[in-house]
This record gives C-alpha cells, structure tokens and sequence, in this order.
C-alpha cells in the first residue's frame, strides 16, 4: 500500500485502506486516492486497482498528500473525487495540487454521478479535471485511461514524430475562455441544425428501414478527447451484424500494412453496406446523428475524429498519443484534406490530427468549418 509508512497518520479514524489479498483479470497496475463517502464506488475501487486509501473529504485529502511529499513516498497513479461539487473547495484544492507540483504527476478523475451539467462544464471549461467519467461503468478500462493520462503529463515538450510530419508549436494558449465559446457555438450550431434536419432525418430513416431490417441507428463506443469512452451515433449504413464480419474483410483494409502497428481499419467498396446506405455515405448524411454527441458535449463541431476502441489501443505510444489531446469532431483536418490526397497513409493521417491539437484556436476552426462543405461529395465508398 502506498500509504502504510506514514505512522503520524494511522491515528486518523476517517482514514481508511484496502488491501487487495489477490490481483484478479480486473485489477491494474495502479494505486488510487479515493476522496468520497459511497461503499459501492469504494468496492469498485478495491477489484479494479492494486492498491488504495479512501479519505472523506478534499481537506483531509491535502494534510495526506503534504504527508506524502513530507516523507517521499510514492504519490497516487490517481486522484478520484467523488463528491458533491463546492466549486470554491474544489478549486481551491486544485490549485493546491498545481502549487505542489502533483497534478503533473497524478491523474484527477471526478465521478460525474456527483455533478450536474452546469458543473462539468465548469470543470472542463477550467481545466479543473484530467476526466469526467461513471465511477461504476463496467466497460471503462482504468488501465488505458490512466496510462494515456500518464503519458500526456510526461509531455513538456513536443513528441518526437515522423519526419514526415510537420513539427508545429503545440498549442498552449487554448484557454477556458476559448473552450466555452467553442462550446456555445458547438450548443448552438448543433441545436438549430437538429432542428432544420428533422424532416431529413424522418426521410432517411424511412430509407434505412425501407432497404434492410435493424435498427435506424449505428452506436458504437468510440475513444475522444484524452481517451474518453463514449457512445458514437450514425445513421445505419451496413447490414445488420456488420460488425461480426470484419474478418470477412479485412484482406480489403486499406490501412492493412501500415506502419508501427498503426490499427486503423478503412474499407474502399465494402460488401457490407447497402445501396441506400453507400448514398449516405457518399453525401455524409450519415454523419447528421453525430450532432447529438456535440450537443451532449461527447464532442464539437471541429475537432479529430474519435475511434473505435480497437483502433484507439494502438495510438496509446509516445509518438501518436498526442492526437488525444484534442476534441473529438464532425469534420477536421483529415477530412478537409483527404479529397486532394485520397490515398493518405495512416502516418500522414495521425499527422494532421496531431497537428490540429497543437495549433486549434477558434479561427481555425472557422477555417476548416468553411472548407467542409467542399468536402462532402467525395468520389470514395468509405
């Protein structure tokens, strides 16, 4: 345990550990801080992580850190708050780990079950938190997200990339105050366009069920911003059970032999698609349903694209991780550029996207939402 050689602190009788007798397929590599009071969240806790210590609140959680650095012992991998938001004491205690130097070392994590939208707005708006995320979901995978969070906070200067791309400045004056405005457009534009579209999306949903049976809509987990996991909406453009027959097809990947085991998948003509949806595709009508992820905030106007979890694992290194650093997009530099360059590698694609996160800004945005539309109609299947 990462906190039993501190004895000046075992008198504490709101002090509590658990030990793990017993690592089991769950469990990583990590220890954690918990600063909460809810037994399920704590048992949850105890299964997933090699270790951790459980404190009450934000202001105990301060006297143990200090006690930490005190006796250089080993930090937390993770600082999970699971408290209702006083945003004064939250902030507070944030600029007490910036002044000790912690948050460039540990991840901070808050339980969004605690908060309302107001408050993770706040959050994120001021940079207050690495992850918002569901203490209890079963799917979240502590590993990856810790480890990417770990290897973005090693980054204080820029990542080594391939010669072949562009070694911009990394962008480090995209302030809070530029965060929200780019979420009132996000809100905004999302808002008045679901609206507009709604007659549209009525015509293709009675498309997709005329053509084929299943469901209107494709969701699927897919990786944004800083590997946040979140449910992903297309219109349905593939046969129902497409995804148990990607091993039907992957001799047709067009990314099949790329480098550093890169794992994007990019099917040209694929013969899973139907022929009302290879008309979606074409118009990228099947992209309107992801105006619902930016008005929920899982991601903006402008922005990377987000992955499937499959391709995501493997854009966790040092070279690529970068990419993460940015929101999660409708539209963005690989899609504005892949007209003139259709046959892009997967290298030159991780390129621009690593180049948006360093240089976005509320003007280049405006840039690549002009450019978009010229972009749509595309002479590609994918």
């Amino acid at each position: 345990m990462f906190l039993e050689t501190y004895p000046k602190l075992e008198s504490w009788p709101h002090k509590r550990e658990l030990n793990v007798v017993k690592p089991d397929n769950r469990q990583v590599n990590f220890t954690y801080l918990y600063i909460g009071k809810h037994s399920a969240a704590e048992l949850f806790l105890h299964s997933s992580f090699k270790s951790g210590q459980i404190i009450p609140s934000l202001f105990v959680a301060r006297e143990v850190l200090d006690s930490i650095l005190y006796n250089n012992t080993e930090l937390p991998d993770a600082i999970i708050v699971d408290l209702f938001l006083d945003k004064v004491e939250y902030h507070d205690f944030v600029k007490f780990l910036e002044r000790r130097k912690i948050d460039k070392l540990v991840s901070i994590l808050y339980n969004e079950n605690k908060l309302g939208i107001n408050d993770i707005n706040f959050l994120k708006y001021n940079q207050l938190v690495d992850d918002v995320f569901n203490i209890q979901n079963k799917s979240l995978n502590f590993d990856k997200k810790i480890s990417f969070l770990k290897k973005v906070k090693k980054q204080t200067i820029p990542l080594q990339i391939s010669s072949s791309i562009k070694k911009d400045v990394i962008n480090t004056n995209f302030s809070g105050r530029s965060m929200f405005w780019k979420r009132v457009i996000d809100i905004t534009i999302s808002s008045l366009l679901l609206i507009a579209a709604f007659p549209l999306f009525l015509i293709i949903a009675i498309g997709i069920k005329l053509e084929s049976r299943g469901p209107i809509f494709y969701n699927a987990l897919r990786a944004g911003r800083g590997f946040r996991i979140f449910n992903f909406y297309k219109f349905r453009t593939m046969e129902v059970d497409a995804d148990k027959k990607v091993g039907s097809v992957k001799h047709l990947n067009k990314y099949a032999n790329t480098e550093k085991g890169v794992g994007f998948l990019k099917i040209y003509n694929d013969p899973r698609v139907t022929r009302f949806g290879k008309f979606l595709r074409k118009t990228s009508l099947d992209e309107l349903p992801q105006l619902i992820n930016v008005l929920k905030g899982d991601m903006s106007l402008v922005g990377n694209r987000p992955l499937p979890i499959y391709e995501a694992s493997t854009l966790t290194t040092n070279e690529f991780v970068e990419r993460f650093m940015a929101p999660a997009g409708i539209t963005g530099l690989w899609q504005i550029k892949k007209k003139s360059k259709p046959n892009m590698t997967a290298e030159e694609r991780i390129g621009l996207d690593i180049s948006y996160a360093r240089k976005h800004n509320f003007l280049y945005d405006i840039k690549i939402i002009a450019k978009t539309p010229g972009a749509l109609f595309q002479n590609t299947n994918s």
